[in-house]
């Protein structure tokens, strides 16, 4: 699936749990510091997969595209015009 870490943050205490080996979809898991319950594998699967799907899909969606043609024309519009370049006068030698 995802090389993701599986670790898991207890909402109570914010202690690190784990899931242990292969769990079943029905297997709980409860903290390891205060025993609350967290969540069961099924449900931690369905959010862990809905949560990356939003992730992968805002990285590649365009949220606002007036806004960033906007600020584009903006920043382009606000441009000044390039320096001549300086050249430099030749060396010439003063002749006494």
């Amino acid at each position: 699936m995802f090389n993701r870490s599986r670790k898991i943050a207890c909402s109570h205490c914010h202690g690190d749990n784990f899931w242990k080996g292969d769990p079943a979809p029905t297997d709980e898991l409860a903290c390891r510091y205060c025993n609350a319950f967290i969540t069961t594998y099924d449900d931690y699967i369905h959010n862990f997969i809905r949560v990356e799907a939003a992730r992968m899909l805002a990285q590649f969606m365009e949220t606002d595209s007036e806004r960033d043609l906007a600020m584009l024309k903006h920043a382009l519009s606000q441009q000044r015009p390039p320096r001549p370049l300086r050249v430099s006068k030749p060396y010439l030698p003063v002749i006494r």
